[in-house]
């Protein structure tokens, strides 16, 4: 929809002369309001100050009444957690905190919850706001990384699972919004001190953590400061073992006699361990001004800083589907084992992630009578992970044959027949792939809001709201690598590597009951061997192998300017969302019965600008040599290193109105019902105007196209909840819901012709004429490109229970337990049976919580366990565009703590005690894909409060 110039001014200057008017009204007013009483701490979008203000949060129970008072009270339908004390919760970061909450899963990095799953849906489809304003991310979709923010900064979270009027669109799924206490709340001098040490069972390394906070109160409690410091660190050793995916419809063996045709072909094995060496520094720092009883400044501010420093060593072993000697096929038509001449690859490789994050918001709430307030909010937050340039991928390698057999239940596969010596000789070691990469990811977010509420008590009519609201997003990728024209100089094991690079390396912990793979190997600094290979002796080598002109490789390296990092084509999308929203509380009595009904709308109209640069591909060329050393591998021309700029821009508006409604059988008892419209806007990189070149290999050639005129995720939704609170630390609920979610955004696989030179006469490399290279000119890619296509429909059961056995005598009246339920299902299963399946629903699966915990006498205990049963996490994740699904995972977490003193606590943690596996495969179970042991970790300490 085109908006003219004329439209935009118009509603920049009603939006912004509407702000004015509002703060000009809060500074006139401030010297004449009346004193009265200091306000509560306002409530969250949608919920009852009651909740807000009901509870004092202490220990394990006050952690659970709270909850349960603002799950009671709530507008809508929603789950909360809040912090034992200050500082205080039980888990590394907030993630971890989160998937205690009923319908609430978290997906895992390196051990470590990352993202968060609602109701099924993925981290893409959940709003997350921090104090309730839109909160940058330092991925390039809109999946918001919860390890960024230690959970010892939060006090609390809301987990709204039905739409309200004031909340931020977007969260089909459900809006989060994440909490940190204010000075104000806190009303006078606190402290807190947290010392501890973290043991990892892997890596066997103790790391130090600590958390600080400062709070108090001046000026007869008008003037409140406070600030908090977290520090983490974490040396995490990973051991596992891989697989890119399993090809469909191969043919394995000679192309002129294959051993069997229309199979599922693996496409590797690697034998791993890495190393993550996390840091997490954040604070938080909160000023509060109340300089009448009616009126409350406040300015916080938000720092956070993220680095994972992930090395890997690896043996790899690559299969390719026309060098197989032998193989046996399964009833799936999948290879379960088989036999290959190729080479035995040492891996050494690196991925960075460090990412800044700084928040920043003004908050002016005005109270000029009882029933009226007006809040004026102002922020802006800036994530940026450097992490382009930060990350390499190298391979030295050994010619061999090796044997595969796939795995036997929860076991690893086995992996033998190496020759004699080439794992451990470094003198046969060849060279081969080397590069460096990584992606510079910036986002820049920029939100103001206008909300009002007024409590008329007219009647039935008790609450009206209304409001304004604007959210600029500003996100770019830009990719920082060494040159294309160095990373696959040396590709086929052309010359023989430096011996003194290698030395023999072993994995320990892999931990797998069954499979056997070597776990002694050669290995190398990847570094040290870049410096080889654009080395004098390494480059005459190669001149030499190919009979080239004397020089002729070192030219080559100086005028790319060897392994040396540039920035590369990138992509940027701006997306400002603009918003009004109105609604109004009913509530009344039917017969004895309390009701409450809350009905409004919300009106979003979306501005985007996608741009970017286009490289074009121009050929493909075989690996050096006559025949090539490689036959595995193309290598891509490009017609220019900087691409082609290109832009675009698109609009949409959305209306979307809501309905919940609460009736109070008794006031222990009572039953919602909500129905209401909620959206979802397309992952970021799918709006960008850009096509990537992916995989050059003569069985696959892939590429990548975004889409900037994609629609919103629309969906229809409808809940129903029964819910009762006999005492205020019991619950027991029961919820179904249903949503129909349309203009579903799938990615189309298809056929595009790229025409090439062929200066190298590819079609002899792997495949003939009538392949992927089509004809002499022509090469066939299967290309990805994002599109709205279709609707599904997910309907699930919510159960949870909480209650604290305070009725029980002496000392087992400190026990408590709480446990939840999630099932889930829709009408988009995937299709085993169906190959290059364009849709499929990711992410739906059940799962289940349980915790049993003790607190009486000074002594605070808790085991949990937490479980996600097998879902869909990729459709088209592995080689040749197939599923990857994650296996059942379940982990055990406990705690004990001791009060000392009044003021201080010790305590021990454990995180995954009984060492919980992670299993990935493809789209049959006996296809492992991946298995991780993350090992177990430990911490202890020592927690002082006053």
């Amino acid at each position: 929809m085109a908006t003219s110039f004329r439209q935009v001014t118009a509603r920049a200057f009603l939006f912004s002369g509407g702000m004015g008017c509002a703060i000009g009204a809060l500074i006139a007013a401030t010297p004449v309001l009346a004193q009265e009483a200091p306000p509560a701490v306002s409530a969250p979008p949608g919920q009852t100050d009651n909740a807000a203000e009901d509870i004092v949060v202490t220990g394990i129970r006050g952690s659970i009444a709270s909850s349960a008072a603002q799950k009671r009270d709530a507008v809508g339908i929603l789950d909360a957690i809040s912090s034992e004390d200050l500082g205080k919760f039980p888990d590394a970061n907030v993630a971890e905190s989160l998937q205690r909450i009923p319908g609430v899963a978290i997906d895992r990095t390196n051990g470590e919850g990352a993202q968060v799953s609602v109701r099924g849906l993925g981290p893409a489809f959940n709003t997350v706001l921090f104090n309730g304003r839109s909160f940058a991310s330092d991925n390039y979709n809109r999946a918001f990384s919860f390890d960024l923010i230690p959970a010892e900064l939060i006090s609390g979270a809301q987990v709204y699972k039905t739409a309200q009027a004031p909340l931020q669109g977007g969260g089909i799924g459900a809006t989060i919004n994440v909490q940190t206490p204010r000075p104000l709340a806190l009303n006078g001098f606190k402290v807190i001190a947290t010392g501890k040490a973290l043991y990892e069972k892997n890596s066997d390394k103790f790391t130090p953590q600590g958390f600080g906070l400062i709070s108090n109160t001046f000026a007869d409690g008008k003037l409140g400061l406070l600030a908090s410091v977290s520090y983490q660190r974490r040396i995490a050793q990973i051991a596992s073992v891989s697989n890119d995916g399993y090809l469909p419809n191969s043919s394995v063996g000679p192309n002129s006699n294959p051993i069997a045709t229309g199979v599922y072909a693996p496409r590797n094995f690697d034998v791993n361990t890495a190393r993550d060496d996390r840091t997490r520094l954040g604070a938080t720092v909160v000023a509060q001004y109340q300089p009448t009883d009616e009126l409350t400044f406040t300015l916080d501010g938000l720092y956070n800083k993220f680095k994972s420093d992930s090395k890997t060593r690896a043996l790899g072993a690559w299969f390719e589907p026309t060098s197989y000697t032998a193989a046996t096929i399964d009833d799936n038509r999948t290879v379960t084992s088989l036999t290959t001449n190729g080479n035995a690859d040492f891996i050494s490789s690196g991925a960075l992630r460090e990412t800044t994050t700084w928040e920043g918001g003004f908050n002016a709430e005005w109270n000029p009578a009882n029933n009226f307030k007006m809040v004026i909010d102002a922020s802006y937050s800036r994530a940026k992970n450097a992490g382009g340039g930060g990350s390499y991928f190298t391979v030295i390698g050994t010619p061999t044959p090796y044997s595969f057999t796939q795995a036997d239940g929860n076991g690893i596969p086995t992996v033998n027949g190496f020759a004699d010596g080439v794992l451990t000789n470094p003198a046969l070691g060849r060279t081969h792939i080397a590069g460096i990469n990584g992606n510079d990811v910036t986002e820049k977010v920029q939100e103001y809001r206008w909300n009002n509420e007024w409590k008329p008590a007219l009647g039935i009519l008790q609450t009206v709201r209304f409001g304004l609201m604007s959210t600029t997003r500003d996100k770019s990728n830009v990719a920082i690598t060494s040159g294309d024209d160095v990373g696959c100089v040396y590709c086929g094991y052309p010359t023989l590597a430096d011996s003194s690079l290698l030395s023999p390396f072993t994995v320990k912990g892999l931990g797998a009951p069954s499979g056997s793979v070597p776990t002694t190997f050669l290995t190398y600094d990847a570094f040290r061997y870049l410096n080889f290979l654009a080395s004098p002796a390494a480059t005459s080598a190669l001149d030499t192998k190919y009979g080239l002109a004397p020089g002729t490789t070192a030219a080559r390296y100086a005028a790319t300017n060897g392994y040396a990092v540039a920035p590369q084509p990138g992509t940027r999308v701006k997306e400002t969302v603009w918003a009004s929203y109105a609604d109004v509380d009913f509530s009344g009595e039917l017969g004895s019965m309390p009701w409450l009904v809350n009905v409004g709308a919300r009106y979003e109209y979306t501005e985007l600008t996608s741009s970017g640069s286009q490289r074009q591909l121009v050929d493909l060329t075989p690996t050096q040599g006559n025949p090539p050393t490689d036959p595995t591998i193309y290598v891509g021309v490009f017609a220019s290193p900087t691409g082609t700029p290109i832009s675009q821009k698109s609009s949409y508006s959305n209306f979307l109105p809501a309905l919940n409604a609460r009736l109070n059988f008794t006031p222990e008892l009572q039953v919602r019902f909500a129905a209401y419209k909620t959206l979802t806007r397309p992952a970021i990189g799918d709006l960008a105007p850009s096509l990537d070149i992916g995989t050059l290999r003569p069985a696959t050639l892939t590429a990548s196209g975004g889409n900037p005129n994609l629609k919103p995720y629309q969906a229809k939704n409808l809940d129903l909840s029964l819910e009762w609170y006999p005492t205020r630390t019991t619950t027991l609920s029961a919820a179904v819901f249903y949503k129909k979610v349309d203009d579903f955004i799938i990615q189309l696989f298809g056929d595009e012709l790229f025409p090439i030179r062929n200066a190298g006469n590819a079609q002899g490399v792997g495949l003939p004429v009538g392949g992927l290279i089509v004809d002499q000119n022509t090469a066939r890619f299967s290309v990805r490109r994002p599109r709205n296509a279709q609707s599904l429909d997910i309907k699930g059961l919510e159960l949870n229970l909480v209650h604290t056995f305070d009725w029980l005598p002496g000392v087992l009246s400190g026990f408590g337990v709480q446990a939840n339920a999630t099932f889930v299902s829709t009408n988009r299963d995937f299709d085993t049976s169906q190959v290059g399946q364009s849709f499929a629903a990711e992410g739906i699966g059940n799962s289940q919580n349980a915790t049993v915990f003790y607190e009486k006498y000074g002594v605070s205990a808790r085991i949990a366990y937490n479980r996600r049963e097998r879902f869909l996490r990729e459709l088209a994740g592995g080689a040749g565009n197939e599923p990857i699904f994650v296996r059942d995972y379940g982990q055990f977490d406990g705690s004990v703590a001791v009060n000392v003193t009044p003021y201080a606590q010790v305590f021990v943690e454990g995180t995954n005690l009984f060492n919980a596996k992670y299993y990935t495969t493809g789209r049959f179970d006996n296809q492992l894909l991946q298995y991780q042991n993350f090992g177990p970790r430990y911490d202890a300490g020592v927690r002082f409060s006053f």
